[in-house]
């Protein structure tokens, strides 16, 4: 337990919505990916894992540009998420290449499979969202 709670620690600088959906990528990730590795072979697990990182490290990367403070512009809002996708997309393609290209035992249904779990809960996330109260001040 000592782990998962020095991964929360790191992640500090997140805001706590990020680091739970995180930490559940990580966990679901990781016992889905010891599941294939026992029941299929390594690199199906290897590769399931590998499919949920480019998306773990696109939202660590990206969370900080899109929470900048908007020092009261709606627009900049906006241009920030916008900034924070487009940051996301970029890291994302980036590492699924490298995967591609340097693992040359690569299971492709197992990471996309991965990609769509980390997809998955991060739509979760997303729609928590929807639970904030947000005072409306007019």
């Amino acid at each position: 337990m000592n782990g998962i709670q020095a991964t929360i620690r790191k992640l500090n600088f997140l805001p706590q919505i990020y680091k739970k959906m995180i930490i559940r990528q990580l966990l679901i990730g990781t016992i889905i990916a010891l599941i294939l590795s026992l029941s299929i072979n390594v690199h199906s697990g290897i590769s399931f894992f590998a499919g949920i990182m480019p998306i773990v490290f696109g939202v660590i990367i990206a969370s900080p540009i899109a929470n900048k403070k908007d020092e009261g512009n709606p627009g900049s809002i906006v241009i920030n998420a916008l900034k924070a996708e487009a940051v996301k997309i970029s890291i994302i393609v980036v590492a699924l290449w490298l995967e591609f290209k340097f693992y040359q035992d690569l299971v492709p249904m197992a990471l996309v499979g991965g990609l769509i779990m980390a997809a998955l809960i991060s739509g979760m996330a997303i729609s928590g969202i929807d639970n904030i109260k947000i005072e409306n001040k007019e």
